[in-house]
C-alpha cells in the first residue's frame, strides 16, 4: 500500500480520546454503587455528543471520497466494515455481562426481554423509555450511530448534487421538532426525548464540515481556523464538560457539536496555531483504542466497586484512587482488546476498504 493513498486525518484520535476518557470519567458514579461517597463528574453527555460529531464527519468525508473516486458507494461494503468494527467487542460485553449476572443481583436486570433491542442495536428505545438495561445502558449511543448508518451512506450515494442544503434542511426540521416538542410537550414527552437521545442532527453537523472540508471551503476552514475560534471552542470544551455552564436543555446537543466541529476542523487542518495539538503518541493511542474503552469501561467500574467495596480511606484518597484504578485498569484491558481480539477483525475489514484510510499515526508511519 501506498502511503500517498492513504487518508490519514490528524488529531481525531486525540479528539476521540478526550471522549472516551470523559465519558469514563463522568460514569464512574454511574453505573455501579461504591459504599462510599465519591465525587460526581457529570461530563459523559458532552462526550458522547463529540463522538457523534467526529462520526458523522469522519464517515461522511470517506463515504465522499469513496464517491469522488469510484463514483458510487459500495453500500455492501460499507456494511461489512461497519460489522467487523462494532460487532465483536459488542457482543462479547454482552456475553460477559449475562455470565456476571448470575453472580451479582445488581445487574440482573440483563435477564428480560429487554435485551431484544441491545441485541438488535435499538438500545436507544429502553433509554428514552427510562427501561435501560444498568450494564450495558451505555450502548444507546452504538444503537443510534448504527440507525445513522442504516439511512446515511444511501444518502451520500443517491443524492448526487445540493448534498450540503438537504443536510443543513435535515438539522434544521429536526432540531425544530425538538425544540418545539420540549416547549409545548415538556422534557420528558416522548418525542422530545426521541429527539434528544437519537441525535442524528448532531452527527449529520459533522458531515455537513465534511462535505465542505472535503470541497476545501475557504470561508469554512479560514473561519474556523482562525485563532480566536479556536481558543473560544477550547474554552467552550472545557466549560462545557465540567458543567461551569448550563445550556438551555434543547440546545446543548447543538452547541456542543458545533463546538466539535470547530475542534475537528483545527486538528485536521495543517495550521501553524493550534490551541492544543492532540497528534500525539498518548492521544493516539488513547483514540486507537477508545471504542474499547467506551464499550467495556462499565465492568471495569464494577470490578472495582467489588473489590473497593471494604476501602476506607479519607475521601480525596479515595477518589484519587478509584478514578486512577478505573482509568488505568479500562485502558489496559481496552488495549488488551484491542491487540488480541479486535485486530483480527480489523485486518478482515481492511479487505473491505475501497479508500485506504489510516486509523492512527502509528500505522501511517508518521
Amino acid at each position: 500500500m501506498n502511503k500517498d493513498q492513504i487518508i490519514y486525518l490528524k488529531g481525531l484520535n486525540g479528539l476521540r480520546a478526550i471522549a472516551a476518557i470523559s465519558v469514563l470519567i463522568g460514569h464512574v458514579t454511574s453505573f455501579t454503587h461504591f459504599d462510599f461517597n465519591l465525587p460526581r463528574v457529570s461530563i459523559g453527555f458532552d462526550g458522547v455528543t463529540l463522538f457523534f460529531t467526529i462520526s458523522g464527519f469522519l464517515i461522511t468525508y470517506l463515504l465522499l471520497q469513496e464517491r469522488s473516486q469510484m463514483h458510487t458507494v459500495n453500500i455492501k461494503k460499507f456494511y461489512f466494515r461497519r460489522i467487523l468494527r462494532i460487532w465483536p467487542i459488542y457482543y462479547l460485553v454482552i456475553l460477559i455481562s449475562l455470565l456476571l449476572a448470575f453472580f451479582d443481583k445488581n445487574i440482573s436486570d440483563i435477564y428480560s426481554c429487554t435485551l431484544a433491542y441491545y441485541i438488535f442495536f435499538a438500545a436507544n428505545i429502553p433509554m428514552i423509555l427510562h427501561t435501560g438495561i444498568s450494564i450495558i445502558v451505555h450502548y444507546w449511543s452504538i444503537g443510534v450511530e448504527e440507525q445513522f448508518y442504516l439511512f446515511w451512506p444511501w444518502v451520500v450515494k443517491l443524492v448526487r448534487t445540493k448534498l450540503i442544503p438537504v443536510t443543513i434542511a435535515i438539522i434544521f426540521g429536526l432540531f425544530f421538532l425538538k425544540s418545539a416538542s420540549w416547549y409545548f410537550l415538556g422534557n420528558h414527552s416522548i418525542l422530545y426525548r426521541s429527539l434528544a437521545v437519537t441525535r442524528f442532527h448532531c452527527m449529520l453537523i459533522g458531515a455537513v464540515g465534511a462535505m465542505l472540508y472535503k470541497n476545501q471551503n475557504k470561508y469554512f476552514i479560514s473561519a474556523l481556523t482562525s485563532k480566536w475560534v479556536q481558543i473560544i471552542a477550547w474554552l467552550l470544551t472545557g466549560l462545557l464538560f465540567l458543567n461551569f455552564i448550563a445550556l438551555p436543555a434543547p440546545v446543548t446537543a447543538e452547541i456542543t457539536a458545533l463546538v466539535s466541529l470547530v475542534l475537528i476542523i483545527g486538528q485536521v487542518e495543517n495550521t501553524t496555531y493550534k490551541v492544543a495539538n492532540l497528534e500525539n503518541k498518548l492521544f493516539d493511542f488513547l483514540g486507537k483504542i477508545s471504542y474499547g474503552i467506551y464499550i467495556i469501561h462499565p465492568l471495569v467500574i464494577l470490578l472495582f466497586s467489588y473489590l473497593y467495596r471494604n476501602l476506607n480511606l479519607s475521601f480525596i484518597l479515595q477518589t484519587i484512587v478509584v478514578y486512577s484504578s478505573v482509568i488505568a485498569t479500562t485502558v489496559l484491558v481496552a488495549y488488551l482488546s484491542y491487540e488480541f481480539y479486535e485486530k483480527p477483525f480489523l485486518t478482515l475489514k481492511k479487505r473491505y476498504m475501497i479508500v485506504k484510510s489510516a486509523s492512527s499515526m502509528l500505522i501511517k508511519g508518521l
